[in-house]
């Protein structure tokens, strides 16, 4: 079993709970589920479910205590009494970042979060204990949630921040106080939310205000700060670190070339000149590989050693991991970048997959589903996607779901493959119209249909390797 995470009198004191204190715990959970032999089980109460009705199982699962609204004559013994639960978890949370003495880092943008902090945490993983937060854990629970499970002595500590409100990043970041906030990007991921980009823009900036003082701030060169804002980082002593393309920031990425196993990258950091490779396919894999390089730089460690690690990153499901899969007898690659898709990010799938050029000779199709939380500006931007899929190397275009129709109306007749709202017409056209060594990229929002899509392909694939 892992360390003690939490002591009963801690946990009480952090919660200002009633019950018992004696006892240890060595996790936290809010999904029975999931939950591990000696978690601190919160009973979260929200619009699908009620943990309230779960506290039986994790009870039988072996959870140390129960923290509820609503005592219980069953599990008295093992109930903890608050007024509000998920505060409770937000306060245990803010607990856990005081107690710890270690670097946080802190990441936002509408892009990229989770692949920059996948790479960080494996960069680093050789230089002290890191503690990252699991999936895309980045809103008031999951943030809260990946606080309470940050050991004490973590040397390191990333966790990702996003927003699809005004004030959430200001919220999570004063939660979270780091050392170092990352923005790695910012584009028009929901903007169905906001009223213009530059809105988007200022509600990333956000993080900017639970910064610790004499923190550093590692920016996207695209993002133009007010001199408004710059004089409130100077005045906390707050270091901003620029990476991009532009020639005087601090951070460059100078050349990306893409091989068949491996990105080639040449950077300039800080005046000194790097070459590495990367295996994650793709520029705007590159790119993020320079913003975990900026933040070794603030957290001053070995970047030799950060660049060996770096090195060895792969992409993961659903944000770039390659398949080898087949369908009747015919073999084809399957890029997987379904787990999610705003307008900056299918412009990296696309570009990436013109990019690919070992395979000349082969077709390159692109599987696209909705891009979601766009607003009232989601039919202008799918017909503008349409636009730049036209201008690219994409031969074929399969398309689910009611905004990607607008996409669909406006593509040359050329690239047209088949569209479908539903997403078993679309795995019936791509059974028949796929050929031997096909290279088929699927980009979608978590919603949509492209996901199921794919998956449709792994479980027959599955399915004859058990045959």
């Amino acid at each position: 079993m892992n360390s003690v995470l939490w002591l009963g009198v801690d946990v009480l004191k952090a919660i200002k709970g009633h019950g018992p204190s004696d006892w240890e715990a060595y996790g936290v959970s809010i999904d029975t589920r999931t939950l591990k032999k000696g978690d601190i089980f919160f009973a979260l109460a929200g619009p699908n479910y009620d943990g309230h009705q779960f506290i039986s199982e994790a009870i039988k699962k072996g959870a140390s205590v129960i923290i509820s609204n609503a005592p219980s004559l069953a599990f008295g013994d093992k109930v903890i009494i608050v007024n509000d639960v998920l505060n409770s978890l937000i306060n245990l949370g803010k607990f856990s970042r005081k107690r710890n003495k270690g670097k946080i880092i802190a990441i936002t943008g509408s892009s990229g979060k989770t692949s920059v902090k996948e790479m960080l945490a494996l960069s680093i993983g050789e230089l002290g204990k890191v503690h990252y937060s699991e999936a895309s854990y980045n809103n008031k629970i999951g943030v809260a949630l990946s606080l309470s499970r940050m050991p004490a002595d973590a040397d390191f500590s990333i966790f990702e921040l996003g927003m699809n409100k005004p004030g959430e990043i200001s919220y999570l970041s004063n939660m979270v106080q780091p050392h170092i906030a990352l923005i790695n990007n910012v584009g028009s991921a929901h903007i169905g939310y906001f009223q213009s980009k530059k809105d988007i823009i200022k509600a990333k900036i956000e993080i900017i205000e639970g910064i610790a003082s004499n923190g550093k701030l590692i920016i996207n060169d695209d993002i133009n700060l007010s001199i408004h804002l710059k004089k409130n980082l100077e005045n906390r002593n707050i270091e901003v670190l620029r990476f991009g393309y532009k020639k005087n920031s601090d951070l460059i990425l100078k050349k990306y070339q893409f091989s068949p196993k491996s990105s080639k990258i040449e950077a300039l950091i800080n005046q000194l000149n790097l070459s590495f490779t990367l295996n994650a396919p793709g520029e705007h894999m590159a790119m993020n590989s320079i913003a975990v390089l900026g933040i070794s730089v603030s957290l001053s460690v070995d970047t030799d050693k950060v660049i060996r690690s770096l090195s060895g990153f792969e992409a993961i499901k659903g944000r770039g991991m390659i398949y080898n899969l087949s369908i009747k007898g015919k073999f084809f690659k399957a890029i997987d970048e379904s787990y999610n898709a705003n307008p900056e990010s299918t412009k990296a799938s696309i570009k990436l997959l013109s990019e690919i050029d070992y395979l000349k000779s082969k077709r390159k199709i692109l599987v696209l589903g909705d891009m979601m939380e766009l607003g009232t500006f989601s039919k202008v931007i799918h017909i503008e996607m349409a636009s730049f899929i036209n201008n690219s190397e994409v031969d074929l275009v399969f398309c689910t779901g009611y905004e990607m129709k607008n996409l669909w109306e406006n593509l040359n007749e050329s690239k047209k493959g088949f569209y479908s709202n539903q997403s078993e017409m679309l795995i019936k056209s791509l059974n028949d119209k796929i050929r031997e060594n096909d290279l088929i990229l699927f980009k979608g929002s978590s919603k949509s249909g492209v996901k199921i899509v794919l998956d449709t392909f792994k479980e027959e694939k599955l399915k004859r390797n058990i045959a």
